[in-house]
């Protein structure tokens, strides 16, 4: 049987993990490379606020080629799609079709990035689509994954879990508002070891910054949210 080439869109969390992880044992594709939209301003994954270096680090241990987008800023998806629409052309252009991504249940995102694959040609594979969130979680662990938080929504947790593991027992002390999976944006992850990783990624958690954004509602409302960041690094060696 002839293999269906697919890229994997990779923020570089356990929901993309995940993802990579059922594709992997799927028999109809083949994964042929990785990519993650970058901030060309500070070259991190926006809201995510990882590097490219740690990015560049999963995609070298997963052993998959990956490619950068870089997204120039702007107060509108205008940069953002121009810069994706390129490189689906390209995609295109390589004999590549379908492209793997990590959502969960979020409609309005779904239908987002479905129209913009039908404006390209392309189709959007979901193997996590509408799969309950608490048993995403437990397959994570079940299946040996470890994460840090690496971003997180500050009002939503009495104690701050930035920079922490994702673990069994941070789910057990979340309130029922907060999913287990983060789908809503409550918090973001990077991944470091599990089954899709050929080695380990050492990592250094450095300084917790905090972040407010501005937004307004529909009612003309103005709101702050604050978000938490860890300064993730690459471990450095330890001197003997």
């Amino acid at each position: 049987m002839t293999k269906i080439p697919l890229a994997i869109s990779w923020s570089g969390g356990k929901d993309s993990s995940m993802m990579l992880h059922h594709l992997m044992n799927d028999p109809q594709y083949e994964i042929v490379e990785l990519h993650t939209a970058i901030s060309s301003e500070t070259e991190r994954v926006s809201m995510h606020g990882v590097s490219q270096d740690l990015i560049r680090a999963q995609a070298d241990s997963i052993g998959l080629p990956i490619h950068f987008i870089s997204i120039a800023p702007d107060s509108t998806n205008t940069n953002y799609e121009k810069a994706l629409n390129e490189y689906y052309s390209n995609l295109k252009a390589k004999g590549i079709n379908h492209i793997g991504f990590g959502d969960i249940f979020l409609e309005d995102l779904k239908a987002y990035r479905d129209q913009m694959l039908s404006n390209n040609g392309l189709t959007g594979v979901y193997p996590l689509w509408k799969k309950k969130t608490s048993d995403l979680a437990n397959y994570f662990f079940d299946q040996s994954f470890q994460t840090l938080i690496c971003a997180s929504k500050q009002s939503l947790f009495p104690k701050s879990i930035c920079g922490k593991a994702y673990s069994k027992e941070m789910l057990e002390s979340f309130s029922l508002e907060i999913d287990p999976c983060g789908e809503n944006g409550e918090f973001h992850s990077y991944a470091f070891d599990g089954p899709v990783f050929k080695n380990r990624i050492s990592i250094d958690v450095n300084e917790i910054k905090t972040h407010t954004y501005e937004h307004k509602l529909a009612s003309g409302e103005e709101v702050k949210t604050a978000f938490e960041f860890a300064d993730l690094t690459l471990a450095k060696p330890v001197a003997v």
